[in-house]
């Protein structure tokens, strides 16, 4: 997620650059042809990136089972061919959900705060020819280049978040339980910054005098802050609705976007009214009244997840402890197995819940059917099968 974010940056950052420079010595054309040699370079990856949906993984697994007509598992199927799979179904979800979302307060906050954080970096691109071009006199292809600046800065934001996050990942190889409000940890941090770095933008970037390079600082630290924020809010989102976090991002994604888009048909009026001091003060505020929404999910966003019909959360711990010890020795002798790891409970609690048969049952309903002879082996073709362990062993092999 850190490097798609960083990607967001360097890409816009780096593309006004290049197009102010193509600008003063070629035509309008070759701005096109840049972009389709870097489309062009994307080709391979689309077509080799693996398919990693889990539930397209089981769909794939289950046809490759039924291919090789295996005995007893001709029919099995994966738990998604049970749901409405038609053309219709799938745009209902698709076209639905993300708006039920939307409204749920988690998913709510979550896009007003990323909505004006996008804002700000589409009002970026303008900004920076603003103060650099306009008031400084600098030419079209010189005048992009402090935007290299929040090159960097993205950089950095996303180092310190890959540091973040291998020190999670110690912490829960050390057992530690996380929750998804550990992800706002960056968030704070992020939000204190950006207001201000955005200060400081606004305020060296309104007078000539100062040097040009304490704009570009500042306008690096900015880019940093809204790296942090918006990873902490993606990995937030996506932890809080797990199953559900392709459609809320969607939502999340339709929000920003829009703000995003519309950044670029104000910035240079409003700076123009109001300053580039007064006009980046007032984005400066409006960060400062959303800085506390990571605080506020920090401490109550359990209680709200708890609440909502999207965001699945788990019992209480005593509860839960109760229960996986109860379900694990259940699981335990139907298997006939004396692990104590906590995943294979969990898997088998799962299979449990989805009518999923365990490799004994399937294991003694073969042997009867062989039993019964040819005649029978058919008898419970009617009947759903689901993927499990053994069925893909003996489709691999």
């Amino acid at each position: 997620m850190a490097l798609f974010s960083m990607m967001t940056f360097i890409g816009p950052g780096l593309g006004p650059v290049v197009s102010g420079f193509l600008q003063l010595t070629e035509d309008w054309r070759w701005s096109f042809y840049v972009l389709l040699w870097l489309a062009a370079g994307t080709i391979p990856f689309m077509l080799t990136i693996p398919e990693t949906l889990p539930s397209q993984v089981l769909l794939n697994k289950a046809k490759r089972i039924r291919r090789a007509k295996i005995p007893g598992y001709e029919n099995v199927i994966a738990p998604v061919e049970a749901t409405d799979r038609s053309l219709k179904g799938i745009f209902k979800v698709a076209l639905t959900r993300p708006w039920a979302i939307l409204f749920d307060p988690i998913s709510l906050f979550c896009a007003i705060y990323l909505s004006v954080v996008y804002t700000l970096l589409y009002m970026l691109f303008s900004i920076y020819p603003f103060v650099f071009q306009t008031k400084r006199g600098w030419n079209a292809g010189v005048g992009e280049l402090p935007l290299i600046g929040t090159v960097v800065g993205a950089c950095c934001g996303g180092a310190y978040v890959f540091y973040v996050s291998a020190q999670d990942k110690k912490k829960i190889l050390a057992g530690q339980t996380r929750r998804p409000e550990d992800r706002l940890i960056v968030a704070m941090v992020g939000g204190i910054i950006f207001p201000i770095s955005m200060f400081g933008l606004a305020w060296s970037g309104n007078y000539n005098q100062v040097h040009w390079i304490v704009p570009t600082i500042f306008g690096a630290i900015l880019a940093s802050s809204i790296l942090l924020v918006f990873v902490a809010y993606l990995n937030y989102i996506t932890d809080s609705y797990l199953m559900y976090a392709a459609s809320a991002l969607a939502a999340n994604t339709i929000c920003r976007s829009a703000a995003g888009s519309a950044a670029p048909l104000f910035t240079d009026y409003m700076f123009s009214a109001m300053g580039v001091g007064g006009a980046g003060s007032l984005i400066a505020g409006v960060a400062c009244l959303l800085a506390p929404i990571p605080f506020v999910f920090y401490r109550y966003g359990e209680p709200i997840r708890k609440r909502s019909k999207f965001a699945p959360t788990d019992p209480a711990p005593d509860a839960e402890k109760h229960k996986d010890d109860s379900e694990g020795s259940n699981h335990q002798a139907r298997a006939g197995s004396t692990s104590g790891d906590s995943t294979e409970q969990e898997e088998l609690a799962l299979d449990e819940e989805q009518g999923v048969p365990t490799p004994a049952d399937l294991e003694e309903e073969l042997e009867k059917e062989r039993n019964a002879g040819d005649s029978h082996m058919h008898s419970t073709q009617d009947r759903d099968r689901f993927i499990d362990a053994s069925g893909m062993e003996k489709a691999e092999r």
